[in-house]
């Protein structure tokens, strides 16, 4: 796969990144599940190793994700390869004793998280650091100071925020605390103002939520209530989800096209766009989405109809 250049940052990623959040094992934060079914250390490891083979160079993570598990994989497996490859992390949510959610992403909690995201990595720098969580406002140049000095120490690359708030990121961006921003988007829900913001500001961006929980995946179009497990978060965010009304948008899709590798086209398809956090489990799943990257883009007829039916499904 050809490489994107991540904004100004001077880093240059695949069209898909590797989601972590899937990869680290289950989370539950007050009896609720947080987090995703373990796919096994063993796996997971595997298929990171292929899937660099097949020309994906980044992956993304956070220090919350399965109480720090998912770093340490990740780290195991980038072990002697670290060179080739550009994390992504996140601090400010983290996880407490008794599994009680930690929401600090305050100037003092910043070099304690990296030092710990660093030696569950096993590196000694991140290329691409991420508030997980909002800071205050009042803490912002604070916060941006003490990442400069993280960059000038060569600890990080290039820092940013993951969020959908639009508001939050444009007062972030006009601060100078964003060089890359994480944020969710779909053919469901495209937050047309954050590509722009993103695209004034020469942002990298790292596209996450692009399935919309498996709404567009097509895996569930047959089935109006999937049954998933109690340690997956769909089980408790998507309860209430009528799963096969999206069943209409097969009917838009070109020939030979699934409605996965549809989703994933649409989005690198905008203008702006540099990297898919994927959230796919298996290897599969991944070669569908690198077949999705290579194909040409979607045609102005094609989206134009699943953008319609899109819009008659909110």
């Amino acid at each position: 796969m050809n490489l994107n250049a991540l904004g100004r940052t001077g880093i240059s990623v695949s069209p898909l990144t590797i989601g972590a959040w899937q990869l680290g094992g289950p989370l539950f934060f007050n009896g609720k599940p947080d987090g995703h079914p373990d796919p096994g250390k063993e796996n997971i490891i595997r298929m990171i190793h292929e899937l660099g083979d097949l020309g994906i160079n980044a992956i993304d993570t956070a220090e919350q994700y399965s109480a720090g598990e998912s770093e340490r994989r990740v780290g195991e497996a980038l072990k002697g390869r670290r060179d080739d490859w550009v994390i992504s992390t996140k601090f400010g949510y983290r996880v407490g004793q008794n599994n009680m959610r930690i929401d600090d992403s305050s100037p003092p909690t910043i070099l304690p998280s990296l030092e710990g995201s660093l030696k569950r990595l096993g590196t000694d720098y991140i290329d691409v650091y991420l508030y997980h969580c909002a800071p205050e406002l009042h803490d912002l140049e604070e916060g941006r100071a003490i990442l400069e000095q993280a960059k000038a120490d060569g600890k990080i690359r290039a820092y940013g925020i993951s969020t959908g708030d639009f508001q939050l990121l444009e007062t972030m961006t006009d601060a100078g605390n964003v060089e890359v921003v994480q944020f969710p988007t779909s053919l469901l829900d495209p937050a047309s103002n954050l590509w722009k913001l993103a695209q004034e500001h020469n942002l990298g961006t790292q596209l996450r939520g692009v399935m919309a929980q498996g709404r567009l995946s097509g895996k569930y179009f047959a089935n109006k209530k999937p049954a998933f497990r109690a340690d997956d978060n769909r089980s408790n965010w998507c309860a209430d989800e009528d799963y096969a009304r999206f069943a209409v948008l097969a009917k838009c899709l070109p020939e030979g096209m699934t409605m996965a590798q549809a989703a994933i086209r649409w989005t690198l398809d905008q203008p702006g766009a540099h990297t898919i956090c994927m959230g796919a489990k298996n290897i599969a799943d991944y070669r569908a989405a690198i077949a999705a990257a290579e194909m040409p883009p979607l045609s102005a007829e094609v989206c134009m109809r699943l953008e319609q039916v899109a819009s008659e499904l909110k």
